[in-house]
């Protein structure tokens, strides 16, 4: 016991003195950026704050970048592309990674690059990216000479493209390439674009984005309506998730009747998973009220 105690009193102490450090390091950097204008210091007095006061960092990443802290430029567009303490903003990104580039600091280049990659905020371009990745990788960033060689960076423009051309296999194939990379709102842009010039699959994507609000707000009359358009449309695999969805009652209300009209769609398109499910709901229903199941839904 008594042992613990001397090291709670030990610990205790160097959490105190850590505290103390930090802060003086804290105050002698806020000091040399306020007072003497040194711009690397208001960088590291951001990096200090960045994820526990993200306003208080960014007022010094803004006073840095102003005064020709390219670093600090680059940061904030890091800032607005992530969303870190703002509203995410590509436009801004850009606008910030564009400084930050000229200015010769080459994250910014690389991190531009990225954003023509992808076509964020910006019309896709290659060509463009290729450009900054090669500037930013002549100028010792290794990540961006990776990029030089990646065939996946170029795949985002290739897409676009015949996605733009009603290739609809394109658009999902994009969708879901944003999708990996995290970008929802623009995996939800190419689905519905694909659901729209009729791709049943892309309907059903379209109504799971819905369902869990991903990329955009959550919508289950609207989920509930693309399931059913997916499902009319011949993705019978879409009717039996509709299906499961009315007869487990966890997202929408239970309606058993709806359940067994879908299992039973899938079951006439010789879909064997569709037949289990009529036959073993159709039994437990029937067995409970024979009036209203038996004869309406009867194979």
């Amino acid at each position: 016991m008594k042992l613990l105690y001397v090291m709670f009193i030990v610990i205790t102490a160097l959490v105190l003195n850590l505290s103390i450090v930090f802060a003086d390091a804290n105050y002698e950097l806020t000091i040399q950026c306020d007072k003497e204008n040194d711009m690397t210091a208001c960088v590291e007095v951001a990096q200090m704050y960045i994820y526990v006061d993200n306003t208080t960092a960014l007022k010094y990443l803004e006073k840095a970048c102003d005064g020709g802290n390219m670093y600090g430029c680059g940061t904030i567009g890091d800032m607005y592309q992530r969303a870190i303490g703002v509203k995410q903003s590509y436009q801004k990104a850009r606008k910030f990674y564009i400084k930050s580039c000229n200015g010769g600091e080459m994250a910014g280049c690389g991190a531009l690059g990225d954003l023509y990659a992808k076509g964020l905020g910006v019309d896709f371009s290659y060509a463009k990216s290729m450009k900054l990745y090669k500037k930013a990788c002549d100028g010792g960033k290794e990540m961006a000479c990776d990029r030089l060689n990646d065939p996946f960076v170029g795949s985002f423009e290739d897409l676009s493209i015949k996605c733009d051309e009603k290739d609809l296999d394109a658009c999902t194939q994009l969708a879901s390439q944003y999708g990996q990379e995290e970008d929802y709102d623009y995996a939800f842009k190419y689905i519905k674009k694909s659901c729209d010039g009729g791709l049943m699959i892309g309907c059903a994507s379209e109504g799971y984005l819905y369902q869990e609000g991903i990329g955009v707000k959550k919508n289950l009359n609207k989920a509930i309506k693309l399931y059913n358009k997916s499902c009319n449309g011949g993705e019978i695999d879409v009717c039996l998730v509709l299906g499961e969805l009315y007869e487990d009652g966890e997202t929408i209300d239970i309606n058993l009747g709806k359940a067994l009209q879908l299992y039973k769609k899938a079951c006439d398109s010789k879909n064997d998973k569709g037949c289990q499910k009529f036959d073993e709901l159709y039994k437990s229903e029937c067995s409970t009220d024979p009036k209203k199941f038996c004869k309406k839904y009867k194979k």
